[in-house]
């Protein structure tokens, strides 16, 4: 049974290859753009940034090496098949992009609101654990780690604030008017919210509402009501463009906070990148439907 499933499945990767195969040969080659533009700008500024203690120059690198990592995903998953979870991809990697967009804009502050945010992060789940431990059959953390991790919580709630306990509690500073911060102010911020509509759409492909249980991307180019349980040719155009759009953007971010010619060279490389991925999987799936 594995057998004949594994054959199935190296035959329909083959097939589904030789169809998008062009679109994906770009996008795998703006990956490895910007993955290698990002090693390239760590090792130049990484020992300057330490010296200075520099916070946001940490923070955008660690973000752009995981928006390279994520469209690395989205790009074995559009491959083998599976354009909703590619999608569901897009959207973490639509985050890390606004995230790091959000702390270059506001700078050290911002950078450090974030990044000791995490302890907040950890003493939520902490207690979340311990509630739950009996139940998990798991052991949770002690009361005594429990105590320590609250300790640093309540000091950073009297530094910054009781908003700073909120999911989003680390920009709350910056929008005073907002009773609770959420990701779209975020976007806003940063000129990003007109791609909210493909934002919620992605959502689909997360939770378990009743939008997403009948309209999947994999099902894009028949019009039966097919229960797919496995892999589909259909729906890469929107989370494969997606991608390189988010990608090239965070990697603009990171080239920007030291500007070169090399670098604006580089970015509108990456920008012709873009187009041309849109473009090809636009071609390649009119060639589909001729």
């Amino acid at each position: 049974m594995l057998e004949e499933r594994r054959s199935s499945w190296d035959e329909f990767r083959q097939r589904n290859i030789k169809r998008w195969g062009k679109a994906f040969d770009l996008l795998e080659t703006q990956i490895v753009i910007c993955t290698e533009a990002g090693e390239e700008f760590n090792s130049s500024y990484r020992k300057i940034a330490v010296e200075e203690n520099d916070i946001v120059f940490d923070l955008i690198v660690r973000h752009h090496a995981r928006a390279c990592q994520i469209s690395q995903e989205i790009l074995c998953l559009l491959k083998s098949g599976y354009a909703d979870a590619a999608h569901a991809r897009w959207r973490a990697l639509h985050e890390v992009n606004v995230t790091a967009r959000f702390i270059g804009k506001h700078g050290r502050d911002c950078a450090e609101r974030f990044y000791f945010h995490e302890v907040v992060d950890s003493y939520s789940a902490m207690r979340e654990h311990k509630k739950y431990e009996d139940r998990l059959q798991e052991k949770g953390p002690s009361e005594e780690e429990i105590k320590a991790c609250k300790v640093q919580y309540d000091n950073l709630i009297k530094r910054f604030g009781k908003k700073y306990g909120d999911h989003y509690g680390w920009a709350s500073y910056l929008f005073p008017t907002h009773r609770r911060v959420g990701f779209a102010a975020l976007e806003k911020d940063v000129e990003l919210d007109h791609m909210r509509p493909y934002y919620s759409w992605a959502s689909q492909n997360i939770h378990s509402g009743s939008k997403g249980m009948r309209n999947r991307l994999g099902l894009c180019e028949t019009g039966k009501d097919i229960l797919l349980v496995g892999q589909s040719d259909a729906g890469v155009i929107d989370p494969g463009h997606a991608a390189a759009l988010s990608l090239g953007q965070i990697t603009s971010t990171l080239l920007m906070m030291k500007p070169t010619f090399d670098s604006i060279v580089l970015m509108e490389l990456i920008n012709e990148f873009q187009r041309d991925i849109g473009e090809t999987f636009m071609e390649l799936s009119r060639c589909k439907n001729s």
